[in-house]
């Protein structure tokens, strides 16, 4: 524990001091090329660091051994056994269509309960506990509830996820619906228009870009949030085959997995970034 708050202390003060010596402007606009290239280049000295650290053809010549941290190559040579022994492909698409189903029905849930609590009263004061079990309640102890609502089969897991994302979700909408100036609908009320048109012609058009940003946002969380749902029964899966290779001593394989989890992840979002764009060409991102 003691190095563990070493470290947090000490990264403070390096990441302070390397702000002041590069004299960095507050918010200042930063091209686009030049942020990518900031990015490409943590990524390698994150590699560098990881080979730096598991170089050695023994455990002995090694910083870390394998058991806690394998070495890139050591990883990328797992791939074809989770492929080939333990259908890593099949438990890919498994993970995506739990973590997208759960997702999908926590969206057709959410959205209209959000407008509706950012826009009347009544509604709420009747829905309020629902907004503050994420901000009170930890997302882990749904699994034994959900084990106990759903039973081992694949409901459990897709229930889950739709809980972990509602939650997630909800103040989300909320807040998005809440942020639209007062003016727009005072405007709409001169021009005559009725209390529903307030919701579907003013509140929900001038906000559905921010919700877009956090459907973006709450489908990636589903993501890291996948190993937990599969942690319990499950027959295929991502978390499943964590799980396995857990239980194995293959931890080549774990971060082999985590990868995948990573990168499908990364490549969802992307998916959503675009749509945004496509879809609110107005907003610069």
């Amino acid at each position: 524990m003691t190095g563990f708050f070493i470290f947090a202390v000490a990264f403070a003060i390096a990441l302070t001091l390397a702000v002041r010596s590069l004299r960095l402007r507050v918010r200042s606009d930063l091209p686009e090329s030049r942020g990518l290239g900031l990015t490409v280049s943590f990524i390698i000295l994150l590699l560098a660091a990881w080979w730096f650290v598991t170089y050695g053809d023994t455990v002995e010549k090694r910083v870390l051994p394998p058991l806690i941290l394998p070495s890139p190559m050591e990883v990328l040579k797992a791939f074809p056994t989770l492929h080939y022994d333990q259908a890593l492909v099949r438990s890919a698409l498994t993970s995506f269509i739990r973590v997208t189903t759960g997702f999908t029905l926590a969206a057709i849930v959410a959205l209209p309960l959000g407008i509706y609590m950012a826009t009347f009263p009544p509604i709420a004061a009747f829905f309020r506990p629902l907004s503050l079990i994420g901000a009170y309640v930890p997302i882990v102890v749904f699994i034994p509830l959900t084990l106990a609502w759903f039973g081992l089969n694949e409901t459990q897991k897709v229930g889950f996820l739709f809980i972990g994302c509602f939650v997630a979700l909800l103040p989300m909408v909320i807040k998005s619906i809440s942020k639209v100036p007062a003016a727009y609908l005072d405007v709409a009320v001169t021009k005559g228009a009725t209390q529903w048109q307030l919701v579907r012609h003013v509140l929900f058009p001038v906000a559905q870009a921010d919700i877009w940003d956090n459907l973006r946002a709450v489908y990636g969380v589903g993501w890291g949030w996948i190993i937990l749902a599969e942690v319990v029964n499950a027959e295929r899966g991502l978390g499943y085959l964590i799980s396995i290779s857990e239980r194995r001593g293959h931890t080549a394989s774990i971060f082999a997995v985590i990868l995948v989890i990573v990168l499908i992840a990364v490549a969802c979002d992307q998916l959503w970034r675009l749509g945004g764009r496509l879809l609110f060409p107005y907003v610069q991102k």
